[in-house]
């Protein structure tokens, strides 16, 4: 009889903690109530609806008069509130700091490229991310950037001499599984040639600064997914960004009105994206300020003419911190500066929800609100249509469906 007795106890622990099983599957579910939906491919708003999560991924979009809420169920109120998809921080130097990874969430970053750095420590912050002990954004990760000489190496540079060496490298970043590879200065031009043919041959995006020794314009040519910061125009054109009297006058050849436009043309034609991160110029460069963001303000007609895709991000780090630039908080610097520049409220929420999903290749299951999307969402105070500076008025986060920010209590 004690093996049925045995038998029979087991069945009692098996029910009971099936029970448990469920109870727990049912208490990670959330119900955001009433609330306004913003779409961010053209910033309509869908009013009284429900969106119901169910572990990391959003179950339900509808109607709330047409959703039942289950019971057991932790409710959002959202009467009055907006909901956005998960912000991305398109360029930061994150050093696998997981204090800053931990603010990018808190202000609605739930995605990051990180431009360059510590492989190792990238990496294990990853690690760290996947197994809930941090919490930090979805990290998109390139390793060390690729430079020339004269820089000197170290674990955030490598410095790629030659088209052999060029090779050897972006073999070894691959071995690593970095996502994407960051060219950035000084690279000889066949050495910048080997490097966009080995990436190719790796199946890795190569994106980041273009080097003296080539144009903007070839870069895109040849495949550069990306162009950051204000790289996208000429050396020759700098002058553009630069203070003076007569801004006619000083226009240098090849950087007028059409031959801008012509250019951003091209970008469009090859898939070329831009990342101005305009921001960060106010700490890299403070008394040029007013004249680079207003070169940028005219050169952002012709971005918006050609339909440009582009990218919200900060080239925030410790270096950009130690001149005054928060991590998180950076970004929505950067979303009121690129609507200050003339680019719609809606065109600036794009580029910094549905766009990196696109760009990266994962808007199956990032970059909107709807059903079968990964439940990365942050619930505002007032419309960013309106105004994309309510983007700070945060009331709460969702991380792959688990609450990081709560604020919803009236």
């Amino acid at each position: 009889m004690a093996p049925l007795r045995l038998r029979a106890n087991s069945w009692i622990v098996l029910f009971v903690f099936g029970v448990l099983q469920a109870s727990a599957a049912t208490l990670t579910q959330i119900a955001i109530t009433d609330v306004t939906i913003i779409d961010v491919h053209d910033g309509s708003a869908k009013r009284e609806m429900t969106v119901l999560i169910s572990g990391n991924r959003i179950t339900a979009v509808g109607s709330s008069k047409e959703i039942p809420i289950p019971k057991q169920v932790r409710v959002i109120d959202g009467r009055g509130r907006f909901l956005i998809p998960g912000l991305w921080d398109m360029h930061v130097h994150s050093d696998g700091d997981e204090h800053a990874l931990r603010m990018m969430v808190d202000w609605g970053i739930t995605g990051a490229r990180d431009m360059g750095g510590d492989l190792t420590k990238l990496t294990e912050a990853r690690r760290h991310i996947a197994n809930q002990d941090w919490t930090g954004p979805r990290l998109v990760i390139a390793g060390p950037r690729l430079m020339g000489p004269p820089t000197e190496a170290d674990k955030d540079v490598w410095i790629v001499h030659s088209p052999e060496e060029a090779r050897r490298a972006l073999d070894s970043l691959a071995r690593q599984h970095v996502d994407f590879i960051k060219v950035h200065d000084d690279l000889a031009l066949y050495t910048y040639l080997a490097i966009a043919s080995a990436a190719k041959a790796n199946g890795l995006p190569f994106v980041g600064h273009v080097p003296s020794s080539i144009t903007p314009a070839e870069a895109s040519d040849l495949g550069q997914k990306s162009i950051e910061h204000l790289e996208f125009v000429p050396k020759s054109c700098l002058a553009l960004f630069h203070p003076h009297d007569d801004a006619e006058a000083s226009v240098p050849p090849g950087c007028d009105t059409e031959s801008i436009g012509t250019l951003m043309q091209r970008f469009v034609q090859n898939g070329t994206w831009l990342d101005p991160t305009i921001q960060s110029f106010r700490y890299w460069a403070p008394t040029q300020w007013d004249a680079i963001f207003a070169g940028f303000k005219k050169i952002t007609v012709q971005i918006r003419r050609a339909k440009v895709h582009i990218l919200t991000g900060t080239d925030w780090g410790i270096s950009l911190q130690e001149k005054g630039s928060l991590p998180g908080a950076s970004l929505h610097d950067e979303l009121a500066l690129l609507a200050d520049a003339g680019f719609s409220s809606t065109e600036v929420l794009r580029a910094a929800t549905l766009s990196p999903a696109l760009f990266l290749g994962l808007s199956d299951s990032l970059g909107t609100v709807e059903r079968g999307m990964i439940a990365n969402l942050v619930l505002l105070e007032a419309n960013p249509i309106e105004d994309i500076h309510h983007t700070r008025g945060i009331v709460a986060v969702l991380l792959e469906g688990r609450i990081i920010v709560d604020r919803s209590a009236r």
